[in-house]
């Protein structure tokens, strides 16, 4: 369930702030967030090394029913990372209009990963994975917190949500 935060803290600087004379940007709804992350073809994810650093690659996922959909290769940086440390940040590609997700990852048993996300993975990427595959498994991406802004008004257009676990 999503709960809308508010507006985040922003330091006081004119570049925040639009024109003047120009109408406020309104705030952005989560619905448009949604439509943000159901329509982007490639999405950032960040992870943590064991020695504390960050680690950023770009995958493929699907937006469905509130959660992100991926797959990764056990063998990978990203999934090891995962396996030790579930928490991440995933944001788009888009630096004009950001939308940062942070929340944790689950690689949940084959049975358990929605038919829609597999027939969406499919649609947008052309490659149908199977959820049983144990050499790409798909993974969930679950928000504890969105923000999403537009850069033409950050002050006006910012918005901040947190999730139920």
């Amino acid at each position: 369930m999503v709960h809308r935060a508010g507006k985040p803290r922003l330091p006081d600087r004119e570049e925040y702030d639009p024109d003047p004379g120009r109408e406020p940007t309104p705030e952005i709804s989560w619905a448009e967030v949604e439509r943000r992350l159901e329509g982007e073809r490639n999405y950032w994810l960040v992870t943590t090394r064991t020695d504390g650093r960050p680690h950023a690659i770009a995958v493929w996922a699907v937006w469905i029913d509130g959660a992100l959909w991926l797959t990764s290769s056990p063998e990978t940086v990203s999934a090891r990372n995962l396996a030790r440390d579930p928490r991440a940040v995933v944001h788009l590609e888009s630096g004009s209009n950001p939308v940062v997700l942070e929340g944790s990852v689950e690689r949940p048993s084959p049975e358990l990963v929605p038919g829609p996300a597999i027939d969406a993975y499919e649609a947008k990427y052309g490659w149908r994975m199977d959820p049983a595959d144990a050499g790409m498994p798909f993974l969930a991406f679950g928000p504890s917190l969105a923000r999403a802004w537009s850069a033409d008004d950050v002050r006006g257009s910012a918005v901040r949500w947190t999730f139920d676990a």
